[in-house]
């Protein structure tokens, strides 16, 4: 049962965040490192030339935190928003979360290098500075939030 309350609000808040026109284009561009992402219909375009999309499969890498834990991946927690701007501590958003070592552990359980996970929803999470694209990744039955572009550089994820 909280598995489905988590997936449910993960998905309302991917659906929330999601800026879009009536005709289901993306206005909002988000830049870090001179790579750009944007959303476009249901496709995630990266100005380096990469795309994703639901139903894509996507390769877990190895965590690049401390004690084995992964920066861009969290598990059954809620993002803390930043009302005043960016939190000085954390150079990511999804770095600065609720239950943080609940969540990091929950990841380490359940993801391990060069398992398979599925990319169920993109949506721009606009409520933490600087704005980034919320993946919902699923392995089995359990779901993940990713910030792409960080797990990407972290070399968290990749596409196999």
């Amino acid at each position: 049962m909280k598995g489905l309350i988590f997936i449910a609000t993960i998905m309302l808040a991917v659906a929330c965040s999601s800026s879009r026109n009536s005709g289901g284009r993306a206005f909002n561009v988000v830049t870090i490192d001179n790579e750009s992402l944007q959303l476009k219909n249901d496709t995630l375009y990266s100005s380096t030339g990469l795309k994703f999309f639901r139903g894509q499969q996507l390769i877990i890498g190895n965590p690049s935190g401390e004690d084995g834990y992964y920066r861009s991946i969290i598990y059954k927690t809620a993002i803390v928003p930043s009302i005043w701007g960016q939190d000085k501590r954390y150079d990511y958003a999804i770095e600065n979360h609720v239950n943080v070592k609940k969540s990091r552990e929950g990841v380490k359980q359940f993801l391990v290098p060069g398992k398979s996970v599925t990319i169920i929803g993109i949506g721009l999470w606009k409520n933490s500075k600087p704005n980034f694209y919320l993946v919902s990744l699923a392995s089995e039955s359990e779901v993940f939030g990713c910030d792409i572009q960080f797990a990407l550089a972290l070399k968290e994820l990749s596409l196999p």
